[in-house]
C-alpha cells in the first residue's frame, strides 16, 4: 500500500522559475521531492536537472512533497501553486 502524504500542486513555467524555486527551497534544511500525479516519478526538488526533466515531462502534474515533515509546505510555494 502506498503511503499517503500532503503535497502542493505546483507549476514551473521555465528555467528561470526552476532556478528561483530551487534557490529559495534550498534555504530549508528539510528534504523535498517533486512527484507526478500518481507518485510513480519522483525527483529531488533541489536538483536542477531533475526538476527541469519533470517540468518538461509532467508540466501539469508537478507536486511538491516535504519528505522530512509531512504537511509543511513553505509559504513561498504559494507563488507557484496551480489554480484549483
Amino acid at each position: 500500500m502506498t503511503k499517503t502524504h500532503s503535497r502542493a500542486h505546483i507549476r514551473l513555467e521555465n528555467q528561470t522559475d526552476v532556478l528561483n524555486f530551487i534557490s529559495t527551497l534550498s534555504k530549508f534544511e528539510d528534504s523535498f521531492s517533486i512527484e507526478n500525479a500518481n507518485g510513480s516519478h519522483r525527483v529531488n526538488a533541489k536538483s536542477v536537472i531533475g526538476v527541469m526533466y519533470t517540468m518538461f515531462d509532467f508540466p501539469e502534474e508537478m507536486y511538491l512533497v516535504n519528505d522530512t515533515r509531512d504537511g509543511f509546505i513553505p509559504a513561498f510555494v504559494d507563488e507557484y501553486r496551480m489554480p484549483a
